[in-house]
């Protein structure tokens, strides 16, 4: 899975939410983009395992997401829903 979108909307506190149940509101910006791993064992004793692609959302590292979607077999695009900018840039993502 990889997680997508502007810078500072909440992608990487999202993901550690998940991951280590945590919450930091001063998380740093992500450089490139991070990785992550959270494994689930659902109520059918099925086990699944999420690999996790934190991307930054900086301008200058967008080209380098199709690095990282490349085979995900999901997409999470992140938006801010106080910032109606970082809504219409989640459309640029998709896009992406």
């Amino acid at each position: 899975m990889v997680l997508l979108g502007d810078s500072g909307v909440g992608k990487s506190c999202i993901v550690l939410r998940f991951v280590r149940g945590q919450f930091d509101p001063t998380s740093k910006v992500t450089v490139g983009a991070s990785f992550l791993s959270q494994t689930l064992a659902l109520e059918d004793s099925t086990i699944v395992k999420f690999e996790i692609w934190d991307t930054a959302g900086q301008e200058r590292y967008a080209a380098l997401a199709p690095l990282y979607y490349r085979g995900a077999a999901a997409a999470v695009v992140v938006y801010d829903i106080t910032s109606p900018e970082s809504f219409k840039k989640a459309q640029y993502w998709v896009k992406v």
